[in-house]
């Protein structure tokens, strides 16, 4: 018998929010007829507090947010942040002079809740995602010319890897097994991959089940929608699972499918609960 759901966990970027586009008032209505159903909603984004609150109003119908792919939770109703987790200042100078043996550039995110707040490299010719980046972030980043420029801890780092280091996305993994490595698909250009370094055990999956012991509820009281890997750590917790039509192809046999972002495939999962 399936469990009574008292809870969902839904993905944003890709999810809810589509390319260049905005969450849809049939999305915005699901949210509140899950509220009238008696769910706890949340929403578990890869994105900083400080992006995700540029797109997200106040008075959006949510009860909490897990932020930064888990390394942050914030309770919705007056933004309190209940949860956070950094790596320290020698871990972060650590992972950099590996990251620099092998000419990545990458990007370090300062402590929650300031990490829109970041480092960042150039030491390899720019990929255009990386470039993006920057540019939407110039305000809030410094250059650095060596692993000593870091005086600060951090939530995680960004890399973003070109069709030729993308070969590294496998020994990246092993190396720093030590710590969590998160891959996900950009949210820019929908194509290149990212690896996330944060915290040993901290990903979107073990954050919301902290959030779900939390609350009092099983993970089989949970349902969960995605687009991307970097969902599967929570998807793989709830006793409904889906994703979206435009999730990759290699994950869509593992989950039930709703319809893609563009075409309200988060009301279509509220649906069918």
């Amino acid at each position: 018998m399936t469990n009574k759901i008292r809870a969902i966990i839904t993905d944003l970027d890709g999810t809810l929010l589509p390319k260049n586009g905005e969450i849809s008032g049939i999305n915005k209505k699901a949210f509140e007829y899950a509220q009238q159903k008696g769910y706890f909603r949340i929403i578990a984004t890869g994105r900083n507090l400080y992006s995700t609150l540029n797109i997200l109003p106040p008075d959006f119908p949510i009860d909490y947010l897990v932020f930064s792919s888990g390394a942050g939770i914030l309770r919705w109703s007056d933004q309190k942040l209940l949860f956070s987790r950094h790596l320290e200042l020698k871990e972060t100078q650590d992972i950099a002079r590996y990251l620099w043996n092998y000419n990545i550039n990458f990007t370090i995110q300062k402590e929650i809740p300031d990490n829109h707040h970041f480092y960042y490299t150039d030491i390899y010719p720019l990929h255009p995602d990386y470039k993006h980046r920057l540019k939407t972030y110039a305000p809030f980043g410094t250059l650095i010319h060596a692993p000593e420029d870091i005086l600060d801890k951090a939530t995680q780092l960004i890399i973003i890897l070109d069709a030729i280091q993308i070969r590294l996305l496998e020994k990246v993994k092993t190396d720093l097994a030590a710590y969590s490595v998160v891959r996900s698909t950009s949210p820019v250009d929908h194509q290149a991959i990212w690896l996330e370094i944060f915290p040993a055990g901290i990903n979107k999956g073990t954050s919301c089940r902290h959030l779900l012991n939390e609350l009092g509820i099983s993970c089989g009281e949970c349902a969960g929608l995605g687009n991307d890997y970097n969902d599967v750590d929570f998807l793989d917790l709830c006793g409904q699972a889906f994703l979206v039509n435009n999730a990759p192809i290699d994950l869509k046999p593992h989950y039930k499918s709703v319809a893609s972002d563009r075409n309200n495939g988060f009301a279509e999962f509220i649906g069918k609960l």
